[in-house]
């Protein structure tokens, strides 16, 4: 389970990264930018509420390897 819950948040990490990046090339009129975002402008303008979610799924798997341990 901990390590279900690490690799989401690894995948979360980097959506957040990708969006970021796109964000940033699209105001030069890259191809694949302009794609990114015009699937999710939310993720595109607000990057930072994939980095949320990758951090709060980091907690729980650390919580979870924690509280497996204690076992």
């Amino acid at each position: 389970m901990a390590g279900i819950c690490f690799l989401i948040a690894i995948l979360l990490g980097g959506a957040a990264l990708l969006f970021r990046h796109a964000a940033e090339e699209i105001s030069i009129g890259t191809d694949w930018a302009g794609q990114v975002c015009s699937l999710s402008s939310t993720f595109c303008h607000n990057p930072e509420y994939l980095a949320y979610a990758g951090g709060v799924m980091l907690v729980i798997a650390i919580g979870v390897k924690l509280g497996s341990l204690a076992n």
